[in-house]
């Protein structure tokens, strides 16, 4: 999840990172550390698909 807050202080929130639970409640991976690189990049571990992923910031 991602918090932002406005200039009145109010805040929202939303996902930002999703996709390891499936439509029908099934896990298809188990996030367990992060990681942040010197870019600014998260490095997140998932031990159950035994993968790492990568997760960065393209602005517009």
């Amino acid at each position: 999840m991602v918090t932002f807050i406005d200039s009145d202080g109010n805040a929202s929130t939303e996902p930002f990172a999703e996709g390891w639970i499936d439509e029908n409640g099934e896990y298809l991976g188990r996030p367990v550390d992060v990681a942040q690189l010197r870019d600014g990049s998260l490095i997140v571990s998932d031990d159950l698909a035994g993968a790492l992923y990568r997760i960065w910031y393209e602005g517009s």
